[in-house]
């Protein structure tokens, strides 16, 4: 038998101990320059993950990962069910290198395939998916190999003395707990990784909740920004109020961030560009009990953004609401309220699917832009 059937044969043996019973990785044309390299197909995950791979097409505008559960004999779930977000939308290309890292712990542990989306000024977005992959944050007992404890025994030496050794116990001192010194952050909320310490800088990446990052220097404007290492090596600023730092600050450098950008001067556009960008829930939901989903707008243009709609899909339970806003000026935002009500699914994860202008009956220079989902579980009444 050649090597690498035999190898393949003992794969499929290891994969099916895993959970993973006659599965047939998915087979799709590969994209050079659209692809998850990391992790593989049939692949077990547990804890934060770094996705891998190339996001580089010549007219992206950005590109996001997410993720969807499988059904359970590992088929793609039909269109109903909706994807969930594991990174933060991201500008700029990726060269075979970190996507983002996915925090496989928000979602309970089975099978799952994994998309990576990349949006372009052409309208439509390319996609590539890994599948299935398995998520298996709490092994099962058995996968747990208890540790055998050792007894030393005893060997008797040579002019061992006749009197009866001491037999009190000796007092034994707590050793103490070494306090990490490595100035470090990690994320207490998903936030953006800019190329200098405000807002009005580039994105260069992103963090979610719970992702760990070096601290490798502090603001010297007085903004109270970190300055971060990714865990692709690139360096960027994050805010306060992204993190929170832990370690010995005390030698930590004070970084001048880079003199801000002047914009270049450009046409004004001749048309709005209508963004979600951001959804919430003003309570913890729960079936049988009204709740707001609260949809915030912005218009990214200066051009005024005339009359559209706001709505919010559901899923699974399948209940849609809906709104009209009479405008939106130039560069400025506004939250948009939808009054919900859910009477089943209680105990079970549901998925807002929001979008602005559902139907596109505003012209707009993007409209790539104009959705968000948020999933949250649902409470029994």
């Amino acid at each position: 038998m050649p090597v690498i059937r035999r190898l393949l044969l003992l794969l499929g043996i290891v994969l099916t101990a895993a959970g993973f019973q006659s599965v047939e990785p998915l087979n799709e044309p590969i994209n050079p320059n659209a692809n998850v390299t990391w992790p593989p197909p049939v692949y077990v995950l547990r804890g934060e993950t770094q996705v891998r791979g190339t996001a580089n097409l010549p007219d992206m505008t950005g590109y996001f990962l997410e993720f969807r559960r499988l059904n359970d004999d590992l088929t793609p779930a039909d269109d109903s069910l909706a994807w969930t977000p594991a990174i933060l939308p991201t500008r700029g290309p990726v060269n075979d290198d970190v996507l983002g890292v996915w925090n496989t712990g928000m979602a309970p542990d089975g099978p799952y395939e994994l998309r990576l989306t990349i949006t372009g000024s052409s309208g439509q977005p390319v996609h590539a998916r890994v599948s299935p992959l398995r998520i298996e944050n709490t092994p099962p007992p058995f996968a747990i190999t208890p540790t055998a404890m050792v007894i030393p025994t005893l060997v008797p030496q040579p002019n061992f003395p006749t009197t009866a050794p001491d037999q009190s116990l000796p007092t034994l001192v707590p050793t103490p707990t070494a306090f990490n010194l490595v100035p470090e952050a990690i994320a207490v909320i998903s936030g953006n990784v800019r190329a200098g310490d405000s807002t009005s800088y580039d994105i260069i990446g992103s963090l979610v909740v719970n992702q760990r990052v070096s601290v490798v220097g502090r603001s010297s404007s007085g903004s109270g920004w970190w300055y971060i290492e990714l865990p692709n090596g690139r360096r960027g600023w994050v805010a306060p109020s992204v993190v929170d730092v832990s370690g010995d600050m005390r030698d930590l450098p004070r970084i001048n961030p880079p003199v801000t950008p002047t914009p270049i001067a450009s046409p004004t556009p001749q048309l709005p560009d209508a963004v979600i960008a951001n959804v919430r829930f003003d309570r913890d939901i729960k079936q049988d009990q009204s709740f707001q989903t609260i949809v915030t707008v912005r218009n990214d243009s200066g051009v005024f953004l005339p009359r559209f709609s706001v709505a919010c899909n559901f899923t699974p339970v399948d209940k849609f609401y809906s709104t009209f806003v009479d405008g939106l000026g130039g560069f400025s935002q506004l939250d948009v309220a939808l009054t919900v009500r859910l009477d089943e699914g209680g105990g079970k994860n549901v998925t807002a699917n929001c979008a602005v202008d559902v139907n596109n009956l505003v012209a707009e220079v993007n409209e790539n832009n104009n959705y968000f989902n948020l999933t949250a579980k649902l409470s029994n009444p």
